[in-house]
Order: structure tokens, then sequence, then C-alpha cells
């Protein structure tokens, strides 16, 4: 028992190491530092090839409240003095001309890189406060928003690129306009970095592709584990976790390399802004209600409504007031985050003191998540935008690793997870012996007594009976899930990577990926509910309402339902008079009754169910059907009229022969299961079927021959009214 916590921990660290060289090649590349100085650096002594990618920090020259074009430049007598500020960082409480600056404005960066070889080098521009334009030796080459000189013309977008060029007489002229009246902050707060192009493509390919791979793996943790609190209710650690993983994994893809503006280039800079903030003043309550939840007796009650109100009033107030208006109390948030941050280490010190269940593994993840949130807190503070801070900056390099944290955090409850189905598992298969035990022992017992403790003794076996079966049928409902869920999840993850690897690179045909993803988890959705409400047919947990109608207002009820529907869907509906089958002469003819014979016999069923049997094989018929559907419903009395026969004929493509003495099993699918609209079907609907009508004490077969349609059969008992009461 002492050797667990040390394999958890090798497990979390092996993790770790697993995915660090994809988060820090998506952050740097041997970045080195040459310092700036005086708007320009002499990169003589450089060599891209051995040095790799450096970041442009250092002094650039900076023009208030001016917004010139690389022309600008060649008469320099035009130009006034320039400011030197030093990046990266907000020009706010710069003090230009003994005015401090505010974020609100606008300015002109220069730089000059001189000294340069002959080759083709490349930049990576990360997000700009919150507009701009850059050239380089005179040509445009990015831009992001519109770069205005007021706050009704500006237009906010965070766009982080690259560019590539080559020296002009072993020169580089960088030129970038920036306007900003939207945030708080203003200016360039994050590194440029410059090195051979090859170089600089390949980090921004490293670091959408690991962006990517956060956002996907978040997000099907996230809806995955939706899934399991709607399986069970009444534990909520499974709902807080979910919804944060999913907050943060739409996050991911407002932070760093900004991926949803690439899919959405129009997207509303103002939302996306909200949506990136929420995520985060929601996910600290949501952090807090989990450990609630986890560990009910150590986390304060009244402590964690405080939290949850806190961060409710602050969502509130990004969702109704703009970015420059809930910006400004940013700062007031990180400092409430950093008090929950300290309460939520205290908690993880006093579950792992008092050896609470799974307190180290959760402890050792959520210690990671803390130290990652708090890189992202630093980085994006007022505090480190607002200063040079440049020995800090080289410590903190990027703000998006709570994402990545949350990840590790995901693996450690995968670990929780595992340990808690386990336990279950071994539980069950303890209880399963210990009944067999009870029950041998019970039936030696049994055995010695009268009539009505046999009785008692058979009623028992039925019990156990039952338990077995829905032992037997908790274990088929898992790998069911396991199987049927493969082939939708594979799916997802075909279209995913296509996006992913770049082969699809079309906006529309990306769009249609994500819709074919969409169905994809649809499709999941009913299979889940499908495999359920077989499970709790098969093991008689779903109640009947049984009620006794005679067969002439059953037709009825059958012929409103569905003839309007099948008219509707130019489905061609006919459905006959009820006959018997008279044999004379060696003869066979039809029968008709008549009206006062049907209305005299009744059968006993529960309509609804009844209705699921119809709908689903009036829906496989019209789905089989490659012409103009046909559907034909009869009633034939057999038995001497104990027995209804209802038959359900299309003029579909037809059943394989050796299909036909499997058509009704579970996740059975055919040699021809595919439908007509290209489709597939999850083989649970004839499985239901054959259990409701199990359940109405009949029996149900099918007729079929290729290319002739099918014939579906199930019977009913029937009651004659005249009969009882002669009797």
């Amino acid at each position: 028992m002492k050797r667990k916590p040390v394999k958890y921990f090798i497990l979390i660290v092996l993790f770790i190491l697993l995915l660090s060289p994809m988060a820090i090649s998506s952050a740097s590349q041997s970045l080195m530092l040459y310092q700036t100085n005086q708007g320009s650096l002499d990169l003589s002594e450089w060599d891209p090839d051995k040095n790799g990618i450096m970041k442009l920090d250092g002094q650039w020259e900076f023009y208030w409240e001016k917004l010139y074009t690389p022309d600008s430049f060649i008469d320099k007598d035009q130009l006034t003095a320039p400011e030197y500020i030093h990046q990266p960082r907000a020009w706010n409480k710069l003090i230009v001309n003994g005015k401090e600056l505010s974020g609100n404005g606008y300015g002109t960066y220069r730089f000059r890189l001189l000294n340069l070889e002959d080759r083709i080098y490349g930049i990576k521009i990360p997000r700009v406060f919150t507009s701009y334009r850059l050239w380089v030796n005179g040509d445009q080459l990015a831009s992001a928003g519109k770069v205005e000189t007021n706050r009704s013309e500006m237009i906010p977008q965070y766009l982080p690129q690259i560019a590539y060029f080559k020296p002009v007489d072993n020169q580089v002229e960088i030129v970038i306009q920036v306007a900003n009246f939207r945030h708080r902050s203003g200016g360039i707060l994050d590194s440029i970095r410059f090195g051979d192009f090859e170089q600089i493509t390949d980090m921004r390919n490293r670091a959408i592709a690991f962006d990517l791979f956060l956002f996907g793996s978040l997000f099907i943790i996230g809806f995955y584990h939706i899934i399991l609190y709607l399986f069970r209710i009444k534990d909520r650690t499974n709902l807080y976790f979910g919804i944060y993983a999913l907050l943060i994994s739409a996050r991911t893809l407002l932070v760093g390399e900004i991926f949803l503006i690439y899919l959405i280039p129009h997207f509303s800079w103002e939302f996306a802004h909200k949506i990136q903030t929420i995520a985060y003043y929601i996910g600290v309550p949501l952090v807090v209600l989990f450990m609630k939840s986890t560990f009910p007796l150590d986390v304060s009650k009244r402590l964690s409504k405080i939290i949850v109100i806190i961060g409710a009033a602050f969502s509130a107030l990004v969702l109704f007031t703009p970015a420059r208006i809930f910006n400004l109390v940013n700062p007031l948030y990180q400092l409430f985050t950093f008090v929950v941050i300290s309460y939520l280490l205290y908690i993880v010190i006093k579950i792992i003191i008092k050896k609470r269940e799974n307190s180290l593994i959760i402890g050792l993840g959520l210690l990671v998540f803390i130290i990652f949130s708090i890189n992202d807190i630093v980085f994006l503070s007022t505090w480190m935008a607002d200063a040079e801070h440049t020995l800090l900056r080289k410590i903190i390099t990027r703000g998006n690793l709570s994402s990545y944290g949350l990840l590790i955090f995901v693996f450690t409850q995968s670990i929780v997870l595992a340990k808690k189905i386990s336990k279950s598992f071994t539980t069950v298969e303890q209880l399963s012996n210990e009944l067999k035990t009870i029950n041998v022992s019970l039936e030696e017992k049994i055995s010695e007594r009268t009539k009505a403790l046999e009785l008692s003794r058979a009623g028992m076996y039925k019990a156990y009976q039952s338990a077995i079966e829905s032992e037997q049928a908790l274990v088929d409902f898992t790998q069911n899930i396991s199987h049927d869920l493969r082939t939708p999840i594979t799916a997802i993850k075909g279209y995913i990577n296509g996006i992913l690897d770049g082969i699809i690179k079309d906006e529309d045909q990306k769009k249609k990926y994500l819709l074919r993803t969409k169905d994809r988890i649809d499709q999941m959705t009913n299979m889940v509910q499908d495999l359920l409400d077989l499970s709790m047919l098969q093991t008689k947990q779903i109640n009947f309402t049984f009620q006794r109608i005679s067969i002439d207002k059953f037709i009825n009820i059958i012929s409103e339902k569905y003839s309007l529907d099948m008219a509707s869907s130019n489905v061609t509906f006919i459905l006959n008079q009820p006959f018997i089958r008279n044999m004379a002469n060696q003869a066979e003819s039809i029968v008709p009754l008549s009206d006062e014979t049907i209305s005299s016999l009744e059968i006993s069923i529960d309509i609804e169910k009844l209705e699921r049997v119809f709908a689903n094989l009036f829906s496989n018929s019209i789905k089989y059907c490659a012409k103009q559907p046909e559907i034909m419903l009869d009633f034939e009395l057999i038995d001497d009229f104990n027995n209804l026969v209802i038959k359900v004929t299309d003029n579909g493509i037809g059943i394989p022969p050796e299909d036909l003495p499997y058509i009704f099993d579970r996740s059975y699918k055919t040699s021809s299961n595919q439908m007509v609209d290209g489709n597939t079907s999850n083989g649970l609907g004839l499985a239901i079927v054959k259990e409701i009508i199990a359940s109405h004490e009949g029996i149900i077969w099918v007729e079929s021959k290729l290319g002739l349609g099918s014939c579906f059969y199930f019977t009913l008992p029937v009651h004659n009214i005249e009969k009882n009461k002669s009797r």
C-alpha cells in the first residue's frame, strides 16, 4: 500500500515529461536574447543556424500619436524626435512630453536590423493591443483589425502572424503602427521573434499543433465527464470538472496562437475577449466546487458560497460591460484568485495530512495546475504589462500554460477514475461470490422446509437470477458502449486530424468537417440512450402501463397517428381491414371481420411502448427503400381469435437470408445495413422492439427476400369480451 503514492507520482511525472517537449517547442526554440539599443541591432556575429530564434527585446523607436509609414522616414526632417520604449511592455505609464500615458491612443514603432546575411528570414508577431499594421523594408506584410486615431473608427483584433522577407543592403527596417481604444493596456506586450524562415515556420506550426491538441483533449475529456454526470447525477464532481474542462478548451482557441480567428476571421474581438475572461472568472469557483464535492468534510461550505458569489458577480460584470470597463477590475479578480489559491493549497495540505482517499493524487495534479495558473496570472497582470521586468520575462515567457496544467490535472483525475472503476468491479465480484455462497446455504436449508418455505426459496431464487441478469446487463452495457462508441470517436479523430494536419485548407470544407463531427457526437448520444433503454428493458427496470383497448380503437389510433405523417413524407401507406383465413376444400381465402366482431375483441397493451415499435418498424422500412416507399399494415386473427398478428410489409431492399436469424440481436448489423440515405444503423432498434413485444407476451419474426422487401410480424394476446361474459 505504501508504494502506491510513489507509483502515482512517477506516472504523473512521466506524463509531464511526455508533454513537455511539445509545450516547450511551442513556446520557444533556442531563444537567444540580443539586447537592442536605440532602435537598432547589429547582427554581424549572429548565426541563425547556430544561435536559433531570437527575441527582438530592448529599445525601439517610438513615436506617440504619430502614424508614420516607411516613406515617412525617408525625409527625417519631417519627423518628430523619437521616444525610446523598452519592448515588450505596454505604453501605459510611459512619460512622453511630461505626460503619463494611459492605454488609449496610437503610435508608431520602428526598429532596424543591421549586417544580415542574404537569406530569407521571418518574424513571429504576437497579439498586439489591439490593432496594428506592419511593414518590413517598405512592404506591408501583416495587419490585424483597423488602425485609426479615434475610438469610433478603430477596430480591435488579436491575430498572431508570421511574415517572411529578405534584407535590402544587408538591413531590415521594421515599422509597426499600433492603435488601442478598447483595452486597458495598449502596445506590444509580448516579444517579437526573429529568425530563419524555416525556424519561424516550425515554431508557428508546433504552437498551433499544441494549442489544437490541448483543445481537442480538453473538449473530449469535458464532454466525457458531462456524460458521466448524466449517468450519476448525484455525484456533481464530474459536472464541475466537465464544465471547467469545456471552458478551458474554448479559452485555448482564444489564447496563444488564437486559432479561432483563423477559422472565423471576422469573429468579434469584444465577444472573444468576454469568452476568454469568463472562462477564467467562472473557472476559479468551479475548481473550489470540485474540491468541495470531492472532499466535502474538508472544504468550508460558507467559504465555497462566498467564492461562487464573487465569481458570479465578476462574470456578470464581464457579460454586461465592454472590455474597456471590465479590464479595469481584472487586477482585483487576480488578487482574489491568489487568495483562493492560498485556500486551495491549505486544503491540499489538510487532506494529505488526514490521508483522505486519493488526496495525494489530486493534490499533486492540483498543485501543478496552480503553479501554471499563477504563471498565467503574472504574465497577464497589469504589473507585468506596465513595466519592463527584463529578468522576470526571461522566466515567464508565455501566458497560456493553464490549459497545459489542466491537462496534467485531468491525467491525475483519470487515475482516480480508474481506481474507482476498478474498486467498483472488485466490490461487484466480492458481492457476487458472497451471494453465491449464501444461495448455496439457503438451498440446503430450504430443501428441508415446508411447501411455504419452498415458495419463499423460489422467490429468492428469482431475485438471485435478477441480480445475475442485472450484473450481466451491466457488463453488456459497458462492452457495447466501448464497442459502439469506437467508430464515431475514430471518425471524430479523423476529422480533427484532417484539419490539424493541414490536409483540409478550404474554410468551407473545414466547416463541413466540424458539422460532421457534431453529427457524430449526436450519434454517440443517441446510441448511449438506446443502449440504456435496451439494458433497462432486459432487466425489467422499465415500468409498463397496460390498459385494455378494443382492436378497432387500437387500429384507429395507429391510423390517425401515422397516416398524415406518411403522406407528408411522400410514403404510400396502406392499412387493410382485419381478417381471418378461411380454409375450404384445400383453398385459402381472406375473410374480412365485421365491425361488431372487431369491437368485441380487446388487447392489453402499453400504447406508448407499442407506438415506439411501430415508429421503429416504419422508420426502418422507409430508410431501406431505394425507390418510392410503400408500407402496408395488416391485422390477422389466429388461434380461434386468441392472438392478433400484426404484419408490416415494405417494398425495400430486403434482408440477406444469412442475416435473418440474427436480425433482432443486440448491436447486430447485417451485411446490407447501409441505409439508402447514407447513414448507418446502430443495430439497437430491433432489439428494443423485441423486448417491448416480449413484455406484451408476444413474439416477433421477419420474412424477407433480397430486392423484394421485408415483412415483419408480431403477435399480441386477444381478450374476447363475449366469451368472458358467457363464462
